[in-house]
């Protein structure tokens, strides 16, 4: 259901991920780390739930530099709310995971689930997005042998 509803995700909403993505990607080439930012944050508009009516879907993506000093992290953060007088009974809390199957895309092979939080009327889940792995034409790694 999942990997269907992302599929559903990325038809609907092809453009907003695209320019959310591109937003994303320009957060990495910010000044993040010693002497720089801490972090820098961008937010796709928040979108209607796909599967539960009442439920707002609100998407913010972030870099923030590691405390090794490596390369910033980047990330987002879905939370799914809810929005009219509704409970939390019935809603396809689901749906979160299909938001960053979505969203991982262009230079992201994957969204990384590394947990959840309950706020007011919402649960925040929090993802970390991971490269492509380099690739490396053969010749390459032979000359280097």
């Amino acid at each position: 259901m999942i990997t269907a509803l992302a599929r559903r995700i990325r038809a609907q909403c092809s453009e907003e991920l695209t320019v959310f993505r591109d937003q994303v990607c320009a957060l990495t080439c910010q000044d993040i780390g010693t002497g720089g930012l801490d972090g820098a944050a961008t937010a796709m508009a928040p979108r209607p739930s796909l599967t539960t009516p009442g439920v707002s879907v609100d998407i913010v993506g972030f870099a923030q530099r590691q405390a090794s000093g490596g390369p910033a992290e980047v990330g987002f953060s879905v939370a799914l709310r809810l929005v009219s007088e509704r409970g939390p009974a019935g809603v396809h809390w689901d749906e979160a995971h299909a938001w960053a199957g979505a969203v991982a895309g262009g230079p992201w092979t994957a969204a990384e689930y590394t947990g959840s939080q309950a706020a007011p009327a919402a649960i925040v889940f929090h993802y970390l997005l991971k490269a492509h792995e380099a690739s490396y034409v053969l010749d390459e790694l032979q000359g280097a042998l």
